[in-house]
């Protein structure tokens, strides 16, 4: 069964109290940018063995699901000012149906790290391999270690020279625009040293910096001109170890928006190893951008 998400901020339930983070964060996002939320709850197939009490009772739990989601958005809807919020309950794998769905949604929410269903957040869970195939923007809610992000933190975007980079740029502009805050924009560099352990020999030492810097504000730039009145800060970080310094750097953040980068098979999940470290340590939910 696929859904008629066009548009619209997809969100997947496991949790049918209307209080979990990821569902209060799909609600977020709806609420900013004014679009549509969608709950989608969805559990695999049963095997076809016959007959069995098993079956029976899942059978049963279908409309009895569809009911519970039904009472929590309408409590949503009456919580928030008659807020679009619609629901599915669709039978299939998890991570299939949010896939699915999110070619034409506006962004998918998942959570991580939960027992099953939409939440698991460990390489072939739900979580990682939505955060891998989906083709819109996905956004991670990882569970806070300590006190939730302030309100008015940044949001965080790391840069870089690959692909795609300026669909990561523009994407962290306009989740900073809609949050109204700022933007921090770090680019990691590292230097190389050459052989007899001199960096450059002869040649100018600040010319990796410099190099660097440009880059940061070439990426920048195009972006700076469609939002005039965005705070960015630019920083350069000399590191070889980009993903643990954008952890570092999440901690200060609302927000982290990172590209995706190579291809998910079907052994498996790859999205690259910033992204990757980014998903399972960042200290604030993650956008993955497309």
């Amino acid at each position: 069964m696929s859904m008629d998400v066009a548009g619209r901020v997809l969100v997947g339930v496991d949790d049918f109290t209307g209080t979990a983070p990821v569902v209060l964060a799909a609600l977020a996002e709806a609420r900013r940018t004014g679009a549509g939320l969608t709950l989608a709850h969805a559990f695999a197939s049963p095997p076809a063995f016959g007959p069995s009490l098993w079956l029976n009772a899942y059978a049963a739990a279908l409309p009895e699901a569809r009911d519970l989601l039904e009472r929590q958005a309408a409590r949503l809807r009456a919580e928030h000012d008659g807020l679009d919020i619609d629901t599915h309950v669709v039978v299939g794998h998890p991570a299939a149906v949010l896939i699915d769905a999110s070619h034409t949604a506006r962004l998918t929410v998942v959570g991580c790290r939960g027992v099953g269903g939409f939440t698991g957040l460990l390489l072939g869970s739900v979580s990682a391999q939505v955060a891998a195939h989906a083709r819109r923007p996905v956004l991670v809610i990882r569970p806070v270690g300590g006190e939730p992000p302030d309100v008015d933190a940044p949001v965080l975007v790391g840069v870089d020279q690959a692909a795609g980079g300026a669909a990561v740029v523009e994407s962290a502009f306009a989740h900073a625009q809609a949050r109204g805050v700022g933007l921090v924009a770090v680019h990691c560099w590292a230097s190389m040293a050459a052989p007899g352990g001199d960096a450059y020999g002869e040649h100018d030492r600040s010319a990796p910096e410099a190099a660097a810097q440009q880059l940061l504000d070439d990426a920048l730039n195009p972006a700076r001109h469609r939002y005039p009145q965005m705070q960015v800060v630019r920083r350069l970080i000399r590191t070889g170890a980009t993903g643990a310094a954008l952890v570092r750097e999440s901690a200060e953040a609302g927000l982290v928006v990172v590209g995706s980068r190579g291809h998910a098979g079907v052994a498996g999940v790859l999205l690259g190893s910033v992204s990757q470290v980014l998903l399972h340590h960042a200290h604030c939910p993650v956008v993955v951008a497309r």
